[in-house]
């Protein structure tokens, strides 16, 4: 799964849906760098919906959609994020046997504005237009995790949003308060990274290529992936326990500021008052080295 971030799971998932003449539903980054969740019923078509994206994705329609898969008689896998597939899930109604849902162990999301006013942003920079984006782009590896921006030929790695998102300042409020963040899932099949991997099978994953953490919920989970084409190993839960399988993300001490910040000045001024390159975070880190020596 060379194309993967994380043992591709998710894309074997989608495969055998697809050929056993199931509707898959899943997010994609479109051309203008949008992410969406699309309808897919072809393999061909499967491509755009790889890879992560750590931004909240357009639902617009999208409901509506699988349950008119579902009233016609198709069988529809969805994969999203837990609140998405509870959502999903919970309109199915009578149909729920012919929906399959899959979500993943997730982080929290921004909103898509600050996504997209980082783009607009970094082209302001570059003077440039942007021509693609990848979240940790499969090239450098399972453990980097930095975006890669397109222009034309031209490859940026950069990483102004992904220390804003995993020091918790731009997600969304509700993500800290998150009900899915639990063993307790909303879907029949729980994916996720399988961080601490190298512990619980050492010598596994050393090729930096990933590896997906598989959490079967329900019967039906069960009978889908009994028979599915992927190496796998059983592990105890507790050596590969993620954080947000326990609590939800507990967001920054200054999110709500950064928040305000961001609707007066957009990307730019959060990131000019909150990088690792800004005085606030310099200071920041000075008081806790000196907590730590006392």
């Amino acid at each position: 799964m060379d194309r993967s971030q994380s043992g591709g799971l998710g894309y074997a998932l989608m495969l055998k849906a697809v050929r056993g003449g199931m509707v898959v539903y899943g997010a994609a980054m479109g051309e203008d760098l949008v992410v969406r969740h699309l309808r897919v019923t072809e393999e061909k078509d499967l491509e755009p919906l790889r890879l992560s994206k750590y931004v909240q994705s357009d639902m617009r329609g999208i409901p509506g959609l699988v349950l008119k898969d579902l009233k016609a008689g198709k069988k529809v896998l969805f994969i999203g994020t837990p609140c998405q597939c509870s959502g999903v899930g919970s309109i199915a109604g009578k149909y729920r046997d012919s929906l399959l849902l899959m979500d993943i162990v997730c982080h929290g999301v921004p909103g898509p504005e600050v996504w997209k006013s980082y783009l607009r942003w970094k082209e302001q920079r570059a003077g440039k237009k942007l021509t693609g984006a990848l979240f940790r782009d499969p090239q450098m590896g399972w453990h980097e995790h930095r975006e890669t921006l397109l222009f034309g030929g031209e490859r940026l790695v950069s990483s102004e949003y992904t220390d804003l998102f995993y020091r918790h300042m731009i997600l969304r409020p509700s993500c800290g308060e998150c009900p899915f963040a639990s063993l307790n899932r909303p879907s029949d099949i729980t994916a996720a990274d399988c961080w601490g991997v190298e512990k619980a099978l050492p010598g596994f994953a050393d090729d930096n290529r990933g590896c997906s953490l598989m959490l079967v919920n329900t019967p039906a989970g069960e009978a889908f992936t009994s028979s599915l084409e992927c190496e796998r190993r059983p592990v105890a839960l507790e050596q590969v326990m993620q954080p947000n399988l326990k609590e939800p993300t507990k967001l920054h001490r200054l999110s709500g500021r950064v928040e305000r910040e961001f609707a007066r000045g957009g990307f730019g001024l959060i990131n000019r008052r909150h990088s690792k390159q800004s005085r606030e975070y310099r200071l920041e880190q000075f008081i806790k080295k000196v907590k730590r020596h006392i």
